[in-house]
């Protein structure tokens, strides 16, 4: 009986082995679903397009290879000891000395890996360091958006930046109220913006596109929706972007807009914006002077359509809860004049 229930003891223990195995496969399989889901939705820093992000996923390769054959040397001559030293029963376990020669090697071979790493670091920092720039600017955030300032060229943008391809670029970063963290996963590394500190960081971005920016620091509750566009395009495309920018609003021309544009001198909107041209010089929340040529609203929470803006106005806390957009009470007929209004500043 004795043997019958280590016999059936050793079936049971083996079938929650083999449940146990499974349970943890099928979590592996469906974290990597995911992960490739997320990935296929969200930046991918692993298909950099900017030299800073390039440098950054070449360390990690290397890295993850070096690490991959120490893990791997591990496992084998764990599986060599366990299954070389296991004890017989005919035999008894032997104590041996410590040997000198093996714990050289073992003393020796980490040192050396540690140096490569070491190697490879230092190499990746001096590729990193910053150069000529070609393009620069200064970035501040926001709780919860983004503001590029172009001092030199006179001009500010928000939520969404042009910059040239194949050209360095070099930005200050600073904060407006708490610790937030720039980050274009497809350019280059993450860097925080501290208030009362500037920060720095210079890549050359590589390949035409647009490239989804974000914050990748905690810092309150629309974290997740302060997201910003930078814009890579030929550096023809750029300087015509540079020049249009550096020009004042444009005059409204529709009947709808020119009385938004007589609107919005009057109501709270200028003690918060700034739109060139106009009386409008408010530094509290982003620069309007060509909102209309912007792809994004509410630091891209919405797309920027006459819909999704007459839903932004008519109230700004259900699209973003916690915005420091105030809800203004206005009529219909006004809430579209100034809609019209805005998506003439192009």
């Amino acid at each position: 009986m004795i043997e019958g229930d280590e016999v059936g003891g050793r079936r049971i223990r083996g079938r929650l082995k083999l449940r146990t195995l499974l349970v943890i496969a099928t979590w592996v399989i469906m974290l990597a679903l995911a992960g490739v889901a997320a990935a296929a939705s969200r930046p991918n820093v692993f298909d950099p397009t900017g030299s800073a992000a390039h440098d950054i996923k070449t360390l990690t390769l290397e890295v993850f290879a070096i690490l991959s054959v120490v893990l791997l040397t591990v496992w084998v001559l764990l599986a060599y000891v366990i299954i070389r030293g296991r004890r017989r029963p005919e035999s008894e376990a032997t104590q041996t000395a410590g040997n000198m020669r093996i714990e050289i090697v073992w003393t020796i071979i980490p040192a050396i890996i540690l140096a490569v790493l070491f190697f490879l670091t230092v190499r990746t920092t001096e590729q990193l360091a910053f150069g000529d720039p070609s393009v620069r600017f200064s970035v501040v955030a926001h709780q919860w958006w983004w503001e590029f300032d172009f001092g030199p060229q006179g001009f500010k943008t928000a939520n969404e930046v042009y910059v040239p391809n194949d050209h360095t670029l070099y930005a200050d970063l600073t904060s407006a109220d708490v610790i937030h963290s720039f980050w274009v996963p497809q350019m280059a590394g993450k860097v925080q913006t501290i208030p009362g500190r500037v920060n720095h960081i210079a890549f050359t971005p590589l390949v035409t596109g647009t490239y989804l920016g974000e914050c990748s620091d905690f810092c309150g509750m629309e974290h997740a929706r302060m997201r910003f566009l930078m814009k890579v395009v030929t550096p023809a495309e750029y300087a015509a972007w540079v020049q249009r920018q550096k020009q004042p609003a444009a005059t409204p021309t529709g009947a709808e807009a020119v009385a938004g544009g007589d609107l919005m001198p009057t109501i709270a909107c200028g003690g918060c914006h700034t739109v060139r041209g106009t009386t409008m010089r408010g530094t509290f929340g982003p620069d309007l002077t060509h909102f209309g040529s912007r792809s994004g609203i509410g630091a891209n929470t919405l797309v920027n359509t006459p819909e999704d803006l007459l839903k932004w106005l008519q109230d700004p806390q259900a699209v973003k809860p916690g915005c420091k957009m105030p809800q203004i009470a206005l009529p219909l007929r006004q809430q579209q004049e100034l809609v019209a209004y805005l998506e003439e500043l192009r």
